[in-house]
């Protein structure tokens, strides 16, 4: 069989327990620094503290964009000489620092109903970094 040389495109949604600390706990179980690592140039090179208590205005920001998912962006990596390219998105449960509770959406489905959505669209939302970004963006 033949090995494939084209450039082919992922799109990868990264998935597991989140919610209020009640769920969760103290720490998550460490999607934001999968993502974070596989996103950066270097593995080792990353930010490893990631928050998912958020204040309304960094919720309604343009990094959060009302939507509970994180846009990592997109990064292109090498295999045996053929080209990849990746896009990442985190599924994720964001919770509000005054209420202590999810924020509610529009359309506001349960955790394992989004992870399942075939669709993920968030008009203007920008990639996510880390969390010294929040509230940078109004």
């Amino acid at each position: 069989m033949a090995k494939r040389t084209e450039p082919r495109t992922f799109n990868i949604s990264v998935i597991g327990l989140s919610g209020t600390e009640k769920e969760k706990g103290l720490t998550g179980v460490g999607k934001s620094c999968l993502c974070n690592r596989f996103m950066r140039p270097l593995a080792n090179d990353y930010h490893m503290e990631h928050i998912s208590v958020l204040s309304q205005s960094d919720f309604g920001g343009r990094v959060i964009n009302n939507d509970h998912f994180l846009y990592w962006g997109e990064i292109s990596k090498t295999d045996e000489g053929v080209d990849h390219t990746f896009h990442v998105i985190e599924q994720t449960e964001f919770t509000d620092d005054v209420s202590f509770q999810p924020f509610k959406t529009g359309k506001h489905e349960p955790y394992s109903k989004r992870c399942i959505s075939t669709k993920v669209q968030s008009a203007e939302k920008l990639m996510y970094i880390c969390k010294e970004q929040l509230g940078k963006y109004p």
